[in-house]
């Protein structure tokens, strides 16, 4: 059974993957790097080069592959819960964990990374929280939402979800 986590950009997928990963052996995929590696280039590239429409089918291609996977954490793109047949695939094998923190720890966040993140490119705050508002009913398919603060550090986030699928799905006993 997989670990499925889904959320916004910069609402900490990627470092509390990790997190779960080092300390309950779970073996890390992000979807991302699978769509980078596949193409042979960076995510940035794709979507400069060749648009959101042909990312969002590598995307596809990438969820597919990541659902055949068991003992794994998954970190998601942001826009993966967009498209449900990626989260049918993803619930075959996994419970689906959306990170939620308020728009505020998001804007802290995307400011310090906005270099690193393609759809922020040209984009003002207000069109993000936008994006973030109108994406936020499709992380609604979830199995469990944890509320993201700056108080934790991506430890504490681990435990805690590890410990929910424990309880709730006898994952990892």
């Amino acid at each position: 059974m997989n670990i499925v986590l889904t959320g916004f950009m910069a609402s900490g997928k990627t470092v509390i993957a990790r997190a779960i990963a080092e300390k309950y052996g779970y073996r890390f995929v992000d979807t991302d790097d699978m769509v980078a590696d596949a193409a042979g280039r960076s995510i940035n590239k794709i979507f400069e080069c060749d648009g959101e429409t042909v990312f969002r089918q590598m995307e596809r291609e990438a969820i597919e592959r990541a659902s055949k996977l068991d003992g794994c954490v998954i970190s998601t793109g942001g826009g993966v819960p967009l498209d449900k047949r990626n989260m049918t695939a993803l619930r075959k094998r996994g419970v689906v964990v959306n990170l939620a923190p308020a728009f505020d720890v998001i804007a802290a966040r995307i400011e310090r990374a906005a270099a690193t993140r393609p759809l922020l490119r040209d984009q003002s705050i207000e069109d993000i929280k936008k994006r973030f508002e109108a994406r936020k009913l499709f992380y609604d398919d979830c199995d469990i939402r944890i509320k993201i603060t700056d108080d934790k550090t991506p430890a504490q986030y681990a435990e805690e979800i590890v410990l929910i699928c424990e309880k709730r799905y006898g994952m990892h006993e």
